[in-house]
């Protein structure tokens, strides 16, 4: 039997529909429906589809690696792929069991999910990789004949406080209402990527420039310095924004106008409350 016939039967035999599957597995609808009919030209290729096949085999009762050995032999005509040590192989099912794209209906937001994950995966390799150790600095002191003049006297100076204000990080509070892709980056260096689900929280201190990337704004909801944000775009539609000291205020949500009167006025209301209350005596 084929790939595709092989996983529709088991699903059949455990009386579970494609919408079911696709719940469980985070796998839209439309791509198990062509991976059922061995449509694999509409499936993305690599190590994404064997990532589907063996969610899908785990949900269905089937043994996963013989199934993506099949897959290899019969569809992509490679040998079996040799053993993978352990980080590598923990990376490859961290991939496996991120969300690729909501169930429904194929979207270009997909293709920018998984371009968004083979960046992540690829950082991840590249700090598995070891690096040279730094000289040990008793090594370098010894090496040096000449002797360490002594260090200068700190005098204070005294400054108006505008350059600490600048220097001091924003604190930026990201949550999640309900399952949703997040990706945020610091300075060039990618702290968050995943999938957070309802009530998660990430804390980022951002002295620089934060690129933020959000798979459904409708579920998502942020603070920067304790102050509510704004909302950042339609439900279902993935966005990415750019926020640094220079313009954060512009997502923060906007204060109405009428409690800044009702701030002024209310040491006038209380001062006429006392009067009525207790008029003076002459």
């Amino acid at each position: 039997m084929d790939i595709g016939g092989e996983l529709r039967a088991a699903r059949r035999s455990r009386k579970r529909t494609i919408e079911q599957i696709a719940k469980t597995t985070k796998i839209s609808p439309t791509l198990l429906r062509a991976i059922e009919n061995n449509d694999f030209d509409s499936v993305p290729g690599g190590l994404f589809t064997r990532g589907f096949l063996r969610a899908y085999a785990r949900e269905v009762g089937l043994d996963p690696e013989a199934l993506v050995l099949r897959y290899r032999s019969e569809i992509e005509g490679a040998p079996p792929p040799e053993p993978l040590d352990a980080r590598e192989d923990r990376a490859a099912q961290e991939v496996e069991a991120v969300e690729l794209e909501p169930a429904g209906e194929s979207s270009p937001g997909q293709i920018i999910q998984i371009c968004v994950i083979v960046i992540v995966v690829g950082a991840y390799f590249a700090w598995l990789r070891p690096s040279k150790p730094a000289a040990p600095a008793a090594t370098i002191a010894a090496a040096s004949p000449v002797a360490t003049p002594p260090a200068p006297e700190v005098r204070p100076i005294a400054t108006t406080g505008q350059a600490d204000t600048e220097r001091t990080p924003l604190d930026v509070d990201l949550r999640a209402d309900g399952p949703c892709w997040i990706s945020a980056a610091v300075d060039g260096e990618t702290v968050v990527a995943r999938l957070m689900n309802a009530g998660e929280h990430e804390r980022l201190k951002i002295a620089g420039h934060l690129a933020l990337r959000v798979g459904d704004p409708g579920v998502f909801a942020f603070s920067i310095d304790g102050v509510p944000g704004r909302s950042l775009g339609r439900a279902g539609q993935a966005v990415t924004v750019q926020i640094d000291r220079d313009n954060y205020e512009s997502f923060l949500q906007p204060r109405r106008p009428h409690d800044a009167a009702t701030d002024d006025l209310r040491p006038v209301a209380d001062a006429a409350r006392r009067a009525a209350c207790c008029p003076r005596i002459p």
